[in-house]
């Protein structure tokens, strides 16, 4: 492939940004209806308790090593949630030291019916598309995700031979 058939990267980047400020605004604009939740961080948890929970909850401490981010972050995060009434965070009955983490039903139905708007905003969104379109974004999407897992691997195998470090 000749370097005049490689796009730019600004103009990769153009492309990328442009999806995500115009995806952002039209999630946002969804959302209004919407209950007011912290969507991302209401997700994220859910699929972390979904993960690595138990009951339908989860320890503080594992929602923070599992979200790789220190643990005043995630409490800072989780007493906005708790403010909000979508969270209760509850000390272990089995263990006083360790505190769970719940989402309330208020929480799951606001989570529920965000992630509803937000499906019907890029259902709406989708079907502007032909099918014909629709199946080539698709099939350019994974080919695109997988070249740049591809790339990723060489690199990361590259950087811990440099370093010295045994293959992953």
């Amino acid at each position: 492939m000749s370097s005049t058939e490689i796009p730019d990267l600004s103009g990769m980047l153009r492309f990328v940004g442009c999806v995500r400020d115009l995806g952002k605004r039209g999630m946002r604009a969804a959302l209004a209806s919407a209950p007011k939740c912290r969507l991302g961080m209401l997700e994220n948890l859910h699929f972390q308790i979904e993960q690595h929970g138990q009951d339908g909850a989860i320890y503080v401490s594992v929602l923070a090593r599992a979200m790789h981010q220190p643990m005043p972050a995630v409490s800072r995060g989780l007493r906005f949630m708790e403010q909000d009434g979508h969270i209760i965070r509850e000390t272990d009955p089995c263990d006083r030291r360790k505190t769970l983490v719940r989402i309330t039903p208020e929480g799951e139905r606001a989570r529920l019916a965000c992630e509803e708007a937000i499906n019907a905003y890029f259902s709406r969104v989708m079907a502007r598309l032909t099918p014909e379109q629709l199946a080539q974004m698709i099939a350019v999407k994974d080919a695109f995700l997988a070249a740049i897992e591809a790339e990723n691997d060489v690199l990361e195998q590259a950087n811990s031979k440099q370093k010295g470090e045994p293959p992953q």
